[in-house]
C-alpha cells in the first residue's frame, strides 16, 4: 500500500515538472468553422461517386469537386490566440542546420506534396523557436506542435495554411511497436 502511494507521488511529480507548456486546444477539427457541415458534404459527394464507374474520369472530376468544398469550409475564428497541442504530419519549408524549422504542418500523413492538398483551414506554417526544429531525420515521424495559433493565411511553394503558429516547439511522438 505504502509502495503505491510513493509511486504516485512520483509520477504526479513527474508529470507537473513537464517542460511543455499548457495548451488549449488539442483537436484538428477545432480549426473549422463549426458552422460547416462537413459530414453532409462528403455524404453528398460519397453518394455521387457511387453512381459512376471507379477509375473513371467523372469520379476524378467528382473527388476534385469534393476537394473544392472542402476548401471552402471556412476557419473558426474563436481559435484565434489560443495556445495548442496538435499531432500531424510536416512538409519542410526551411531548415537550420540539422533541423527543420519552418514547415507546413498538416493532421495526416497523406497531406504532403505528392496527394491533393489538406484545406488550407488544416494547415497550419510552423516557424519553430530557435533550437527547437525537427530533426531531418524524424521529418517523416508524428510530430507534435506545441505554440499559439494566429489566423494568418501563408503561402508557401508547398501549400496554403490559414494559420500560423511562431516561437514553437515541437516533439517527435513516440510509436509503440
Amino acid at each position: 500500500m505504502i509502495d503505491r502511494f510513493f509511486v504516485f507521488l512520483f509520477a504526479m511529480f513527474l508529470f507537473g515538472c513537464s517542460d511543455l507548456p499548457n495548451y488549449e486546444i488539442d483537436s484538428w477539427k477545432t480549426l473549422i468553422d463549426p458552422k460547416f457541415d462537413q459530414q453532409s458534404v462528403v455524404k453528398f459527394y460519397t453518394d455521387q461517386v457511387k453512381k459512376v464507374p471507379e477509375g473513371s474520369k467523372e469520379e476524378i472530376l467528382i473527388y476534385a469537386s469534393l476537394q473544392k468544398a472542402l476548401k471552402k469550409a471556412g476557419n473558426n475564428k474563436a481559435v484565434d490566440g489560443k495556445s495548442v497541442m496538435l499531432q500531424g504530419y510536416i512538409v519542410p519549408v526551411d531548415t537550420d542546420g540539422e533541423k527543420v524549422d519552418k514547415f507546413l504542418f498538416f493532421p495526416t500523413q497523406a497531406a504532403c506534396i505528392h496527394v491533393p492538398a489538406s484545406p488550407a483551414n488544416q494547415t497550419i506554417y510552423v516557424e519553430s523557436k530557435k533550437g527547437e526544429g525537427v530533426k531531418l531525420e524524424d521529418a517523416y515521424e508524428n510530430i507534435r506542435v506545441y505554440g499559439v495559433l494566429k489566423l494568418q493565411e501563408t503561402k508557401v511553394a508547398t501549400g496554403t495554411a490559414s494559420f500560423i503558429v511562431k516561437d514553437a516547439i515541437t516533439r517527435v511522438v513516440p510509436t509503440l511497436n
